[in-house]
């Protein structure tokens, strides 16, 4: 394959809409093995793309931004849950019964 074709930057888009799939359904385990994978492609790419690359390369941006959008989102949620999950803490804690205070005796006195 010659550094002119635009197959390892259709490959680099499709890392990247693979990733959008894997955040979507919170498998970020595997999004680490293929952050690793599109590394070592990038690792082999020419430091300036051939012409024919850039509609590839737009996607992948494209798709990039939309997985940034995604982990935002997911973020969001796990935060949601977790202030529902304090709020259901702090009901609970209040139906608590009260305990009796103990006396605190200073033996040094």
């Amino acid at each position: 394959m010659s550094p002119a074709s635009p197959a390892p930057y259709e490959r680099l888009a499709d890392s990247f809409e693979r990733e959008l799939e894997l955040v979507g359904e919170g498998r970020f385990d595997e999004v680490v093995e293929l952050a690793a994978d599109r590394d070592a492609l990038i690792a082999t790419l020419p430091a300036t793309p051939p012409a024919s690359a850039r509609p590839a390369l737009e996607r992948a941006q494209l798709i990039s931004k939309r997985v940034m959008i995604e982990i935002v989102r997911r973020r969001d949620a796990v935060v949601a849950e977790l202030g529902r999950v304090a709020q259901a803490d702090r009901t609970a804690r209040g139906y608590a019964p009260k305990r009796p205070r103990r006396l605190h005796i200073d033996a040094s006195a």
